[in-house]
């Protein structure tokens, strides 16, 4: 659950903990990125008037990065809000104040819904390793990935703010020097090869997360070593 607000935060949490649900509660939209890979959870309840960053905009990123069910609990009434928190993929959109017997029904009812849809996945390596005076990604000791410098780079920006969106714009500015156009389409090309490559040298889907009109985060463990490199293409 993502709510800024403390006191309504901290009565739904209890009710709901006390009607046999587990809760990781956050504040904003940082530490809702912090949290979703630590967490195996089934449903997320998101805020739409956070801090920093639209509840909208986390909606999107549950529904393309996971299984997870969607609920928005918002004081937005108005059915455009109420349209566009379903086009941002939530399962259900309710108005605060809420009856918590109601919240307490819509979770049971999705999260039934979403451990039938649940499909076994194989697991991934826990942590991954750049080593940049090498231009290796590593998931083992045996299994290495040779990188090109701006895949270097790009990943280097990811392991900095580990769970964390970095913005596209910053990532722009460190790998071409500009933010237009023509760079952000070579970007996505990068994304895609390295996302390609890594996949077939080792089978393995790398954690690199879209999100949506923002830029792209890693979501899991990651670590670098060996510093960054200086050269340049």
């Amino acid at each position: 659950m993502v709510e800024d607000d403390e006191d309504l935060r901290d009565s739904v949490v209890e009710w709901l903990e006390l009607n046999g649900m587990q809760i990781i509660a956050v504040r904003n939209a940082a530490e809702f990125y912090q949290a979703l890979p630590k967490c195996d959870c089934q449903i997320a309840v998101i805020d739409v008037g956070l801090p920093d960053q639209e509840g909208y905009v986390l909606a999107e990123y549950v529904r393309a990065n996971s299984n997870m069910g969607i609920i928005i609990l918002t004081a937005r009434s108005a059915i455009e809000d109420k349209l566009k928190g379903y086009h941002s993929g939530a399962d259900q959109y309710l108005v605060k104040p809420v009856d918590c017997r109601e919240l307490s029904a819509v979770i049971g009812s999705i999260a039934q819904r979403v451990r039938k849809t649940t499909v076994e996945v194989p697991d991934v390596p826990d942590r991954w390793t750049i080593f940049a005076t090498q231009w290796e990604l590593r998931l083992a000791q045996d299994v290495q990935v040779a990188l090109s410098l701006k895949e270097l780079m790009f990943l280097e920006l990811l392991a900095s703010k580990p769970g964390l969106p970095v913005q596209k714009k910053t990532i722009l500015t460190k790998l071409y020097q500009r933010d237009d156009y023509h760079s952000g389409r070579s970007l996505d090309s990068l994304v895609r090869r390295l996302r390609a490559k890594i996949v077939s040298q080792t089978g393995v889907d790398i954690p690199i997360r879209t999100v949506h009109s923002f830029g792209y985060c890693f979501a899991g463990e990651i670590a670098l070593v060996d510093g960054e490199p200086t050269a340049s293409d």
